[in-house]
Protein backbone atom coordinates (compact mmCIF):
# COMPACT_ATOMS: atom_id res chain seq x y z
CA UNK A 1 0.00 0.00 0.00
CA UNK A 2 1.15 3.65 -0.37
CA UNK A 3 2.05 3.77 3.59
CA UNK A 4 4.48 1.31 2.40
CA UNK A 5 6.86 3.35 0.31
CA UNK A 6 10.16 4.50 1.92
CA UNK A 7 11.84 5.63 -1.66
CA UNK A 8 10.41 7.31 -4.31
CA UNK A 9 12.54 7.70 -7.42
CA UNK A 10 11.97 10.69 -9.29
CA UNK A 11 14.02 10.76 -12.91
CA UNK A 12 14.33 14.10 -14.33
CA UNK A 13 15.71 15.63 -17.88
CA UNK A 14 15.58 19.17 -16.24
CA UNK A 15 12.12 19.72 -18.62
CA UNK A 16 8.76 21.42 -17.61
CA UNK A 17 7.45 17.61 -17.77
CA UNK A 18 9.63 16.17 -15.41
CA UNK A 19 10.12 19.00 -12.89
CA UNK A 20 6.10 18.83 -12.59
CA UNK A 21 6.33 15.07 -11.88
CA UNK A 22 9.37 16.04 -9.13
CA UNK A 23 7.08 18.03 -7.29
CA UNK A 24 4.61 15.39 -7.55
CA UNK A 25 6.81 12.82 -6.00
CA UNK A 26 7.74 15.66 -3.52
CA UNK A 27 4.16 15.85 -2.22
CA UNK A 28 3.82 12.45 -2.00
CA UNK A 29 6.98 11.68 0.31
CA UNK A 30 5.99 14.42 2.45
CA UNK A 31 2.47 12.89 2.82
CA UNK A 32 4.17 9.29 3.19
CA UNK A 33 7.51 10.26 5.07
CA UNK A 34 9.38 8.65 1.98
CA UNK A 35 13.02 9.51 0.51
CA UNK A 36 13.06 11.21 -2.89
CA UNK A 37 16.01 10.02 -5.48
CA UNK A 38 16.17 12.43 -7.69
CA UNK A 39 18.48 10.77 -11.03
CA UNK A 40 19.19 12.16 -14.30
CA UNK A 41 21.02 10.05 -16.86
CA UNK A 42 22.85 11.21 -19.85
CA UNK A 43 21.96 9.43 -23.08
CA UNK A 44 25.32 8.45 -24.59
CA UNK A 45 25.56 9.23 -28.61
CA UNK A 46 28.48 8.10 -30.40
CA UNK A 47 29.91 6.36 -33.40
CA UNK A 48 33.23 4.64 -33.02
CA UNK A 49 34.85 7.31 -34.55
CA UNK A 50 33.66 9.88 -32.49
CA UNK A 51 34.28 7.87 -29.14
CA UNK A 52 36.86 10.36 -27.00
CA UNK A 53 34.86 13.21 -28.29
CA UNK A 54 31.61 12.06 -27.01
CA UNK A 55 33.34 11.22 -23.78
CA UNK A 56 34.58 14.52 -23.38
CA UNK A 57 31.01 15.92 -23.94
CA UNK A 58 29.60 13.49 -21.47
CA UNK A 59 31.51 14.28 -18.71
CA UNK A 60 30.95 17.57 -19.32
CA UNK A 61 27.27 16.57 -18.93
CA UNK A 62 27.25 14.98 -16.06
CA UNK A 63 29.76 17.92 -14.19
CA UNK A 64 26.64 20.31 -15.42
CA UNK A 65 23.80 17.68 -14.23
CA UNK A 66 25.25 17.18 -10.85
CA UNK A 67 25.82 20.90 -10.38
CA UNK A 68 21.81 21.52 -11.55
CA UNK A 69 20.83 18.75 -9.61
CA UNK A 70 22.83 19.94 -6.33
CA UNK A 71 21.18 23.40 -7.25
CA UNK A 72 17.68 22.28 -7.28
CA UNK A 73 18.20 20.32 -4.04
CA UNK A 74 19.23 23.28 -2.09
CA UNK A 75 16.91 25.87 -3.79
CA UNK A 76 13.82 23.98 -3.75
CA UNK A 77 13.93 21.45 -1.11
CA UNK A 78 16.77 23.10 1.50
CA UNK A 79 19.16 20.61 1.31
CA UNK A 80 16.79 18.01 2.96
CA UNK A 81 18.64 14.96 4.07
CA UNK A 82 15.63 12.92 2.83
CA UNK A 83 16.60 13.81 -1.01
CA UNK A 84 19.48 12.17 -2.84
CA UNK A 85 20.94 13.11 -6.03
CA UNK A 86 22.50 11.24 -8.64
CA UNK A 87 23.72 12.01 -12.11
CA UNK A 88 24.91 8.97 -14.60
CA UNK A 89 25.84 8.25 -17.95
CA UNK A 90 23.96 5.48 -19.88
CA UNK A 91 21.28 4.34 -21.55
CA UNK A 92 18.22 5.82 -19.49
CA UNK A 93 16.03 3.27 -18.78
CA UNK A 94 18.64 0.74 -17.88
CA UNK A 95 20.23 2.74 -15.48
CA UNK A 96 17.03 3.75 -13.96
CA UNK A 97 15.71 0.37 -13.46
CA UNK A 98 19.75 -0.41 -12.18
CA UNK A 99 19.45 2.25 -9.63
CA UNK A 100 15.78 1.26 -8.47
CA UNK A 101 17.47 -2.26 -7.81
CA UNK A 102 20.31 -0.94 -6.17
CA UNK A 103 18.79 1.79 -4.01
CA UNK A 104 15.35 -0.99 -3.27
CA UNK A 105 13.05 1.90 -4.42
CA UNK A 106 9.40 1.75 -3.72
CA UNK A 107 7.90 4.13 -6.17
CA UNK A 108 8.70 5.42 -9.73
CA UNK A 109 6.95 8.89 -10.29
CA UNK A 110 7.57 10.37 -13.55
CA UNK A 111 6.04 12.51 -16.25
CA UNK A 112 5.28 11.58 -19.86
CA UNK A 113 5.89 14.30 -22.47
CA UNK A 114 2.62 12.84 -23.89
CA UNK A 115 4.42 12.25 -27.83
CA UNK A 116 2.19 10.50 -30.12
CA UNK A 117 2.68 8.93 -33.91
CA UNK A 118 5.99 8.85 -35.51
CA UNK A 119 8.04 10.75 -32.60
CA UNK A 120 6.70 8.12 -29.92
CA UNK A 121 7.97 5.17 -32.84
CA UNK A 122 11.21 6.98 -33.24
CA UNK A 123 11.99 7.94 -29.78
CA UNK A 124 9.98 5.73 -27.93
CA UNK A 125 8.74 5.97 -24.26
CA UNK A 126 11.23 6.34 -21.11
CA UNK A 127 8.01 5.89 -19.43
CA UNK A 128 6.56 2.84 -20.82
CA UNK A 129 9.67 1.10 -20.86
CA UNK A 130 9.70 2.00 -17.15
CA UNK A 131 6.21 0.56 -16.35
CA UNK A 132 7.62 -2.78 -18.07
CA UNK A 133 10.77 -3.37 -16.87
CA UNK A 134 11.03 -1.38 -13.41
CA UNK A 135 11.52 -3.84 -10.26
CA UNK A 136 8.78 -1.85 -8.60
CA UNK A 137 5.53 0.29 -9.29
CA UNK A 138 5.72 3.86 -11.86
CA UNK A 139 3.49 6.16 -11.33
CA UNK A 140 3.42 8.47 -14.73
CA UNK A 141 1.71 11.76 -14.42
CA UNK A 142 0.81 13.54 -18.10
CA UNK A 143 -0.45 17.09 -18.88
CA UNK A 144 -3.31 17.77 -20.09
CA UNK A 145 -3.95 20.36 -22.16
CA UNK A 146 -5.91 23.28 -21.44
Amino acid sequence: MIQDIKKILAPIDFSEFSMDALREAMELAKDVGAEVHIVHVVAPHFSLLEKSREQVRETLMLDESEQELARIKKEQFGNSSNVITCAEIGPPVAKLVDYAKEHQIDLIVLSTHGRTGPQHIMIGSVAEKLARLAPCSVLVFRRRNP
